[in-house]
């Protein structure tokens, strides 16, 4: 005979054996409701297991549910690649976890490293200078990057300018250079790298002094700061590599600033 069942509260019960089927099959009931795919296989399996040999069977029955779950799996393991391609963009990042600190205000930690486990994913966490390891479900949210980090790749950034072009500076190499004159209009400055500095008034840039050349590959005795991202070629050229040729001359800003960009391209 079989068990009768009593109605279950899903808030209270984790994992409860209510009873068996006519057929004495065991019936266990989980408080999340979620159907994955070896919930699915377990269900294909009790039911082929309790057929009646002396019945006839529809055989497409049983087709239409494999394609169920083959269509299952393909979307489930998407969704698992997706959900691990979002946890390794949170290294480098400041999350806010679900736990609060004495004032009540939710804690906020730095991500050092993303680890799979068969429990789970976790993440190794900066918290009020401990590293602790975190469970992604215990992340509520991530701040927007513009904290430290940020400002301390962007002077890693500058500093490696700074160098590069200082060494262009020591050899006194030679360098072409792209810029809008005052009709912005693209036009090619070559000369010879004598200076090179960091200008924090109008951003944080790198500047390079250049001793400008006439049509004839001569200095004309003037210097002239750019940019060091107007540079289009620069270091030990010969005079078949200082010959670099505008894509066009057309006028207009935007236009202009294109030319520019295209101008470097074509150089390379």
């Amino acid at each position: 005979m079989s068990t009768k069942l009593s109605p279950l509260n899903d808030s209270t019960v984790n994992v409860a054996s209510s009873g068996t089927t006519d057929r004495g099959t065991k019936i266990l009931r989980k408080t999340d409701n979620t159907m994955d795919k070896n919930s699915f296989l377990k269900i294909l399996s009790a039911q082929l297991s309790n057929l009646d040999p002396t019945q006839n069977q529809d055989s497409s029955a049983y087709v239409s549910q494999m394609a169920q779950f083959a269509s299952m799996e393909q979307m489930q393991n998407l969704n698992t690649t997706m959900s691990d391609s979002a946890y390794q963009q949170m290294v480098g990042r400041t999350v806010i976890t679900n736990e609060r600190d004495n004032n009540g205000s939710y804690m906020q930690g730095y991500v050092t490293k993303v680890l799979k486990e068969s429990g789970g994913t976790y993440l190794k966490v900066l918290l009020n200078g401990k590293e602790e390891k975190l469970s992604v479900e215990n992340v509520i949210g991530t701040v927007q990057a513009n904290d430290s980090n940020t400002n301390a790749n962007s002077r890693t950034a500058l500093n490696s300018d700074f160098l590069a072009a200082s060494a262009l500076a020591n050899k006194q190499e030679k360098v072409v250079i792209a810029t809008l004159d005052d009709n912005k209009k693209t036009v090619l400055i070559k000369g010879k790298v004598t200076g090179a500095y960091i200008d924090t008034v109008s951003g944080a840039t790198v500047k390079i002094k250049v001793d400008v050349f006439d049509d004839n590959g001569k200095s004309t005795g003037e210097t002239k700061t750019y940019d060091y991202g107007d540079i289009v070629r620069a270091g030990d050229l010969a005079d078949d590599d200082m010959k670099v040729n505008l894509n066009s001359d057309t006028t207009g800003d935007s236009t202009a600033k294109e030319n520019a960009i295209l101008s470097k391209i074509a150089g390379v």
